[in-house]
């Protein structure tokens, strides 16, 4: 009786404004995300990302202020039924430390990723 959908887009619209986010863009330093339009802007130029990479960008923009552990990465890219190779999240981190500043993305050794705050080229 109802479309998925649709029921997907009003729960990330709750999300949204329990956040205090009126608008669905992602901002962060000098990099932009628009989850509507698939869009990445950084340094006032558009980025093409994989939907992976656009994905896994958008998880650390909405963590912005936290560390997000690889398991949890995992876990929002595939599916239950897909293998996953044991570096996966590394090998799109990497892709996107190339199409971004390479300090943009920090690394904990055995904790997880973060955004950084002041990216050391």
């Amino acid at each position: 009786p109802f479309d998925l959908d649709e029921l997907a887009a009003r729960a990330r619209a709750l999300i949204r404004r329990s956040k205090g986010r009126t608008t669905p863009l992602l901002e962060f330093d000098r990099l932009t995300l628009d989850p509507a339009s698939h869009q990445v802007i950084y340094k006032n130029q558009p980025v093409e990302m994989s939907p992976r990479e656009f994905a896994l960008l958008r998880i650390l923009m909405e963590n912005a202020d936290k560390l997000v552990s690889k398991t949890r990465l995992q876990e929002a890219l595939y599916g239950w039924d897909q293998d996953v190779e044991s570096n996966a999240v590394e090998v799109h981190i990497h892709h996107l430390r190339k199409k971004l500043d390479a300090g943009l993305i920090e690394t904990v050794r055995g904790v997880g990723y973060r955004l950084a705050k002041d990216p050391k080229p």
